[in-house]
């Protein structure tokens, strides 16, 4: 089964090498796919969020922390897995930065689906924001960042801190608003 994963995710990788990589995109998703630019969008959407159950900045920190756990997490199973990323193993381009080359499972698309599931379904945010956290995942597939196992592996460890974090914030918002 993972031999079945690793060709499709080379397979992939090797055509998206081909057909849609460049420099010029990979310098741009690397500038607009960022936690920060994420952070820079939302602000003004949590300050103006008239609806929300406790302040906006109880709001970021609840879930900035939830996704810092999670971040921590899946660094840690980077660590352990230790997958070389699509730039090394299908372009072969070595980076000096030790953490830059782990790639399983993806950062991005794992924390971007934490924070989202948290705004989405504790907050009641528009669920058109989940089009955030498929837009990181797309975002390091095309910059050969990661692997599509990556990128879904990510996706899925994202989702179970999301609900990890929807049962916490809920039974803590319980507590607060009673």
């Amino acid at each position: 089964m993972i031999e079945i994963v690793d060709q499709i995710d080379f397979s992939f990788s090797t055509w998206i090498r081909t057909k849609v990589h460049n420099p010029k995109l990979s310098h741009i998703l690397s500038k607009i796919n960022r936690g920060e630019v994420f952070l820079i969008i939302l602000l003004p959407f949590l300050y103006l969020k008239n609806n929300l159950p406790i302040d906006w900045y109880w709001v970021l920190l609840f879930t900035g922390s939830v996704t810092y756990a999670n971040d921590r997490f899946v660094l840690f199973l980077k660590k352990l897995i230790a997958r070389k990323r699509p730039l090394i193993t299908v372009v072969g381009k070595v980076d000096a930065n030790p953490d830059m080359k782990h790639s399983f499972p993806s950062a991005h698309a794992a924390n971007s689906m934490t924070a989202v599931l948290i705004f989405v379904l504790l907050f009641k945010f528009s669920p058109a924001l989940i089009l955030i956290s498929f837009l990181a995942g797309v975002g390091r597939l095309l910059s050969l960042h990661h692997f599509v196992s990556d990128v879904i592996g990510g996706w899925m460890i994202g989702t179970v801190f999301g609900f990890f974090g929807l049962f916490l914030g809920s039974a803590l918002l319980r507590f607060y608003c009673s």
